[in-house]
């Protein structure tokens, strides 16, 4: 009797996604070394460096509004006469003058210059939510003089920051300061005055009106 033979063995087949990667044994292309500058420079010198680009940066953006005057009064400069006192209608919608003028309130605008003399100011301050407030071309506000209970009118005069003293006027302008009269310093060449006249409603709308007209800027000393 023949001996039968032992049966083959089967090898399973092995799913290609269960090979291992195959390594690429080929050494990669050495980098380029960086420039002799480069390796010079200390990363101390580097961070340095960046603050004083952000300090510039800074800088420079709170530099720009002192070095020339801000949009709105470029755009007042070309609508208001100088040295003149223009009453603005309560601001509607789409129409303003300037931002933020309240729509419940009249104004007394002034494009004021000391280019040649002083000014002189004079206004009613009827009621309490009247004010006075003087402004630099740049929007700074140097002066604000709020309305009382009482009805009462103010006189003033705008000098240059350098006349703050009444010696300093031109003898042939100068004369007696009276009690309700005030000098105050622009620190400007130009400037801007706003009076503002609240708008109690309709009914007191004819008064406000007729009180604001009052409101004067002229140039001089006036008595």
């Amino acid at each position: 009797m023949t001996p039968s033979a032992p049966p083959a063995t089967t090898v399973p087949e092995t799913p290609w996604s269960l090979l291992p990667p195959q390594v690429d044994l080929t050494p990669s292309p050495p980098r380029p070394a960086p420039s002799g500058w480069l390796r010079k420079i200390h990363w101390r010198a580097a961070v340095g460096a960046l603050m004083l680009g952000g300090i510039l940066h800074v800088g420079a953006t709170l530099a720009v509004p002192l070095l020339g005057p801000g949009r709105a009064y470029q755009k007042l400069a070309d609508l208001l006469p100088a040295n003149t006192m223009v009453v603005m209608s309560p601001a509607q919608p789409g129409k303003e003058l300037l931002p933020f003028l309240l729509p419940d309130a009249y104004y007394g605008l002034c494009r004021y210059s000391l280019a040649n003399e002083p000014i002189s100011v004079k206004t009613p301050l009827s009621d309490v939510g009247w004010t006075l407030s003087l402004h630099t071309p740049q929007g700074e506000n140097f002066y604000v003089m709020p309305g009382q209970q009482r009805s009462s009118d103010i006189s003033l005069v705008i000098v240059p920051g350098a006349e703050r003293s009444s010696d300093l006027i031109p003898a042939a302008n100068r004369r007696a300061t009276v009690a309700t009269e005030d000098q105050i310093a622009s620190p400007s060449e130009e400037g801007l005055i706003i009076i503002r006249a609240p708008l109690k409603g309709v009914a007191w709308r004819a008064e406000i009106e007729t009180a604001l007209s009052r409101a004067k800027c002229t140039p001089g000393l006036t008595p």
